[in-house]
């Protein structure tokens, strides 16, 4: 019985999350949409180029570097724009 609780808890926390991001301002809710696109088309750079630098090492000359630093500060971007639409949205609401 213990699961169903922490089942029904789990389900009311994220009900409650899609009303709370179902209600956003239109601002903010560009800024998200904004974050998505960005960070899922750096992935995608990420990913273009792990698999360019599997079937040729030699292409980004030992820089495996630059696939971790697109994958880390597309999500950092993503973050930044994440709080910030929070932000912008508690921001609209109060004035």
């Amino acid at each position: 019985m213990d699961g169903n609780n922490y089942i029904n808890r789990f389900r009311a926390f994220i009900d409650n999350a899609y009303k709370k991001f179902s209600g956003l301002n239109k601002g903010s809710r560009i800024l998200l949409g904004i974050a998505r696109v960005v960070f899922f088309i750096f992935l995608l750079a990420a990913l273009i180029l792990s698999i360019i630098f599997m079937y040729d090492p030699s292409f980004l000359d030992g820089q495996v570097r630059l696939i971790e630093w697109l994958v880390l500060y597309s999500f950092r971007f993503w973050v930044i724009l994440f709080f910030g639409a929070l932000i912008l949205d508690i921001l609209r609401d109060r004035f």
